[in-house]
C-alpha cells in the first residue's frame, strides 16, 4: 500500500496527520502533513514533513528534523501548490 495525499494517517503515538502534499527529491518520497484532532479538525500550528520508507512491503514514515532538508523540501512542496 502506498500513502496518498488527502488521507489521514495515525502514528504509533495515536497522533493523526492529514497528508497535504507530496514530492520526490533525491530518489526519496516526502509528505507535507498537518496534525488533525480526534474530531478531524486541522491543527494549523503543527505542520510536519515525513519521509516515506518502503521496506519488505511495509511502509514506514520518519519525521524530518534536519533544518536544511526541511527548507529545501518546503520550497519544493510550496512550488507544487
Amino acid at each position: 500500500m502506498k500513502l496518498k495525499i488527502n488521507t489521514i494517517i495515525t502514528l504509533e503515538n495515536n497522533k493523526k496527520y492529514l497528508l497535504l502534499n507530496e514530492t520526490t527529491w533525491q530518489e526519496k518520497h516526502y509528505f507535507l502533513a498537518m496534525e488533525v484532532s480526534d474530531n478531524k479538525e486541522v491543527i494549523p500550528d503543527n505542520v510536519i514533513i515525513f519521509e516515506e520508507i518502503n521496506t519488505n512491503l511495509e511502509i514506514y514514515i520518519e519525521k524530518i528534523t534536519d533544518n536544511d532538508l526541511i527548507q529545501t523540501l518546503t520550497v519544493l512542496l510550496k512550488a507544487q501548490l
